[in-house]
């Protein structure tokens, strides 16, 4: 009787490891899976592209703007860099400081074929200009990403809201 158990056991056994290699195999390639590692990409690059968008010290404007146009890729990005210069000399003549935090962040649309996202971003930004006291404010931003390389990139930002 002790052998025939044992060999119920481990037939049991062995369907049971088989089920489980066939579960793990099955949801390795599962395009959800997929889907989500994009989505967590793009929320990623959200909080540190946006940032960096919303982030100029006129002591610093220089490298700050080559930050705004490395975040940032398509006419979004062309549209930066041919004003890049008149970006420093705002900055510096107004004696700006800006810097911004991401409060949230979701995205609404991805598709990952086309390389290409949407989410919606609460920041909060505070600038001062002169060395006056920083002004606070909630920024509502709609942002379009695209799949750069293996990296996601601004494509567009709108405001949206008051």
């Amino acid at each position: 009787m002790t052998v025939r158990l044992l060999w119920v056991l481990s037939g049991l056994a062995v369907l049971a490891a088989a089920w489980f290699g066939w579960s793990w195999w099955r949801a390795a390639g599962d395009e959800g899976l997929a889907r989500g590692r994009d989505r967590d990409a793009v929320l990623a690059a959200a909080s540190t592209d946006l940032v960096a968008l919303n982030t100029i010290d006129y002591h610093t404007g220089a490298a700050d703007v080559d930050r705004w146009i490395a975040a940032t890729t398509g006419q979004y990005r062309k549209d930066l860099s041919g004003d890049r210069q008149l970006q420093i000399e705002r900055a510096t003549s107004t004696k700006t400081v800006s810097t911004a935090a991401l409060v949230q962040a979701a995205v609404t649309d991805l598709d990952p074929a086309a390389g290409t996202a949407r989410l919606i971003a609460v920041l909060d930004v505070r600038v001062s200009t002169a060395g006056g006291a920083p002004a606070s404010k909630q920024a509502r931003l709609s942002v379009d990403f695209a799949r750069e390389g293996d990296a996601w990139k601004v494509g567009g930002v709108q405001t949206v809201g008051s």
